[in-house]
């Protein structure tokens, strides 16, 4: 799921490193590709352990020599749990985020993210253009954060005082069954600033578009 996002590891990485934390990490995936029925999804165990790992090494040569190495290895323990969460959804949730647009029931605040002249009225079309973006630039991780702010689950509304609650990222964590740690709020976070900066870029985007066809 995730083979699609790979590219050459970064030259001079740490191979001894590389290979510690994968066999440090080797039973939360094998516990992780057991809590997924692979008949689901027409495929064998091996294959879900398979998507682990791609995530694996998706996560190690992304933020490899950003972070030091314990944060490195806390960031992917915590991707790794929400890469399961998040084909879970896929497995079982009526409302895939992944192969359908996203459901938009009223006014969300992402309408606040592009500028609308008089002539765009409706606002739901316009919006599920900017999903589109959206989804089309983020990581998937990032647009599974963007879809729980976008539409919470009861679970999530539940614990906050109003929808229209900016949703903590230590509950997002704790929905996502993540590590109670700073370094899954702190993941969270790196996420949510990555919506936040295309967000930015879909405004200047649609801006431009809107000036073009004036």
């Amino acid at each position: 799921m995730e083979i699609h996002r790979l590219i050459s590891m970064q030259p001079g990485y740490d191979k001894e490193l590389f290979n510690r934390i994968y066999k440090e990490t080797e039973n939360l995936r094998k516990s992780l590709t057991f809590q997924i029925d692979p008949r689901r999804y027409g495929v064998t165990k091996d294959i879900i352990e398979s998507w682990f790992d791609d995530k694996f090494i998706f996560v190690f040569n992304k933020y490899y020599s950003k972070v030091n190495n314990d944060v490195l290895k806390g960031m992917i323990i915590n991707a790794l749990k929400v890469f399961k969460f998040r084909v879970l959804r896929k497995a079982y949730s009526k409302f895939n985020i992944y192969e359908h647009s996203v459901s938009l029931d009223g006014e969300l605040s992402l309408i606040n993210i592009i500028p609308l002249n008089e002539e765009l009225t409706d606002h739901e079309l316009f919006l599920e253009m900017a999903i589109k973006y959206l989804k089309s630039n983020l990581c998937d991780d990032a647009f599974l954060i963007l879809n729980l702010e976008l539409n919470p689950p009861p679970y999530i509304l539940y614990k906050i005082k109003s929808p229209k609650t900016k949703i903590p990222a230590k509950l997002i964590a704790e929905y996502l069954d993540m590590e109670k740690s700073k370094d899954s709020i702190s993941y969270v976070n790196d996420l949510r600033s990555e919506i936040n900066f295309w967000v930015n870029q879909a405004r200047v985007h649609f801006n431009k578009k809107i000036c073009h066809n004036q």
